[in-house]
């Protein structure tokens, strides 16, 4: 379903039918609560995955592939990787399940590189060297990578739990149809409590919300 799609059937939900063009919910504010509902939903995914296959883990429609995200030096031998989103918190970095490497020049895809746990960032350095491979750990909306090679000749492909392109309202809603009732529970919740919320319409400089 495109984006824009589903955010006009979350605002025909709250308004009961077409809104009309004074409507304070607009696409764009259902939009910045997108991410947050494909969390849940993530989770909620997560969480069937356990009670149902007793393995933990996110169905693969969920994620969602960027391309050419630069590479840029951050300290000596550290690399950062800027990500379109903060991953969700589900395990130690399933948020972000795999980050590779391209050589623009050859097009060629290295092998995805290992993650490390925070707590492994404490003694990592004692650990053997693995051959051909490049450590990395994940930091809010950054990847850091730990290399001597020259990384910033190279873009990263990450492949994390996304609801798509937030951008483009265009764009494929990246989140598989039977978690639709999950998000849209949550937003109809969210939306409508602040739809439903008193306004101070009174310019008086006291932010008391005034009924009569």
């Amino acid at each position: 379903m495109l984006r824009v799609t589903y955010i006009e059937q979350v605002r025909r939900l709250i308004y009961g039918g077409q809104p009309s063009s004074e409507a304070e919910i607009t696409v764009g504010l259902v939009n910045t609560w997108l991410p947050q509902a494909v969390g849940v939903a993530a989770k909620a995914c997560y969480k069937d995955a356990i009670a149902i296959d007793g393995i933990n883990y996110v169905n693969n429609s969920f994620y969602t592939t960027f391309k050419t995200l630069a590479i840029t030096e951050d300290e000596q031998f550290l690399w950062k990787v800027t990500l379109p989103e903060i991953p969700i918190g589900i395990g130690t970095s399933e948020g972000i399940s795999r980050l590779v490497l391209r050589d623009n020049e050859s097009r060629q895809l290295s092998q995805p590189i290992v993650w490390l746990s925070q707590n492994q960032l404490t003694y990592f350095q004692n650990m053997r060297t693995i051959p051909n491979k490049v450590l990395g750990y994940s930091e809010g909306i950054y990847v850091y990578l730990k290399s001597e090679l020259i990384l910033q000749d190279y873009t990263a492909q990450a492949t994390m739990i996304s609801g798509g392109l937030s951008t483009d309202l265009n764009s494929i809603l990246n989140v598989p149809a039977d978690y639709f009732p999950i998000m849209t529970e949550y937003l109809r919740v969210q939306l409508t409590g602040e739809r439903n919320t008193l306004k101070d319409v009174t310019n008086d400089g006291n932010d008391m919300v005034r009924t009569t």
